[in-house]
């Protein structure tokens, strides 16, 4: 029966060839969609863990360039049992860099084709208190400059002067006058500033390579902030697994701030890539439905068309059920076909798509995905075969033949 039911498709081509692309196309949809998802959980993850400490904001914030707090707070917070170190920063969205705004940039990215990337590139300025960040021991920008980049990083050199450290993506983003990247030494103007570059450092994230880094003096005067206030407090415990209680502790000692550790804001994050996976389902389903219809539209159409065929085959001893078999396992064949090609275009198109995307962000097909592909393809090619297989299967032999012949 599974010869027959090939052959059958085999023997119209064109039709079996729409109805591959009319379910193969949700397939490759929902594949794609996952991978996208599967590729920010772990760009994120990467992210986060390279920061150890808890980062300290105003309650209700989402990010430290939307924060302000008192500097006050700083001394509070000191003063918590198991706190190790204390280190307020200042944060906020790049003025003009070289002159150009965020959508000065963007025109020029998407003319000089790097990509829609680019577009979102916008760097962030983060102010550092140098005597206090010179004690931490997990900074992110220090020890990524000590393993991948070059230069320095801050020193008390720095307190008060123009001196900032960039990722070597910036400095591909701002080419010199000859067009080349920046280099250590050269200058960068910052808003109305004009600094000079003692350092390059490079992450992999494209979450943290858009940081400018510089004493946090210089940053409230480009981002024109109080003295009185910082955006966070990056704080470190004096042991590690100690970091839930030290949150807690400073929330109980500093009423209308939110201490989070990145354990938490990882959590955070997967919670709400699982409500947008949800949301992502629901799209994709009335891509399946488009598919099933498709499928019920040929094999009432094939089904149509060979009356005469299973009226023939009833007559030679073939039951209801072997009938409905047979129309089943055709439309089986197809939902295998189309899932078979909706997981090739899906992983072609995730090794395209990794040449023009960067920043730690890999997309890619898990082989749960590629199951779960062909299951629903499958399983659409079932559901949309069944109605044509039981009219087929419920039809008289003589009447089958009858109804044909005309």
């Amino acid at each position: 029966m599974g010869v027959f039911a090939w052959r059958n498709l085999l023997t119209r081509p064109m039709r079996t060839l729409l109805a591959l692309i009319g379910l193969s196309i949700p397939i490759l949809g929902v594949l794609g969609l996952f991978s996208l998802s599967d590729g920010l959980r772990n760009m994120v993850g990467d992210t986060l863990s390279q920061i150890e400490g808890v980062i300290v904001l105003r309650e209700n914030t989402p990010s430290p360039v939307a924060s302000t707090l008192s500097i006050g707070v700083v001394d509070k917070i000191r003063a918590v049992p198991g706190v190790r170190a204390v280190a307020p920063e200042v944060w906020g969205i790049a003025p003009n860099i070289e002159g150009q705004g965020m959508l000065m940039r963007a025109a020029g990215n998407l003319m000089s084709k790097k990509g829609a990337g680019s577009i979102w590139d916008q760097p962030v300025i983060s102010g550092q208190d140098y005597p206090t960040h010179k004690d931490l021991k997990s900074a992110v920008f220090p020890r990524a400059l000590k393993e991948r980049g070059e230069g320095r990083f801050l020193d008390e050199r720095d307190v008060g002067k123009s001196s900032i450290v960039i990722s070597r993506k910036i400095a591909r983003n701002f080419p010199n006058d000859k067009g080349e990247p920046r280099k250590v030494g050269d200058r960068l103007l910052v808003g109305e500033e004009d600094c000079e570059i003692v350092g390059i450092y490079e992450t992999g994230s494209m979450l943290l390579d858009v940081v400018v880094v510089m004493d946090i003096q210089t940053a409230r005067r480009i981002l024109k902030m109080p003295v009185e206030t910082v955006s966070s407090i990056y704080v470190e415990a004096q042991t590690p697994p100690g970091y839930q209680a030290v949150c807690a502790a400073i929330e109980a000692a500093e009423p209308g701030v939110s201490a989070r550790s990145m354990n938490e804001v990882q959590a955070n994050f997967g919670m709400l890539m699982g409500q947008v996976d949800k949301v992502l389902m629901m799209i994709v389903s009335l891509a399946l439905l488009v598919g099933v219809v498709g499928i019920v539209n040929t094999m009432l159409m094939s089904t149509t068309e060979r009356f005469v065929e299973f009226g023939v085959l009833r007559t030679n001893g073939w039951s209801q059920a072997n009938v409905l078999g047979l129309v089943t396992l055709e439309s089986a064949y197809l939902g295998l076909l189309a899932g078979v090609s909706g997981c090739v275009l899906a992983w072609l198109g995730t090794l395209v798509a990794n040449q023009f995307v960067g920043g730690g962000l890999r997309l890619g097909v898990s082989p749960f995905s590629l199951l779960l592909g062909l299951g629903l393809s499958v399983a659409t090619g079932v559901l949309g075969g069944l109605y044509p297989a039981w009219r087929a299967a419920r039809m008289v032999p003589m009447e089958a033949i009858r109804l044909g012949s005309h």
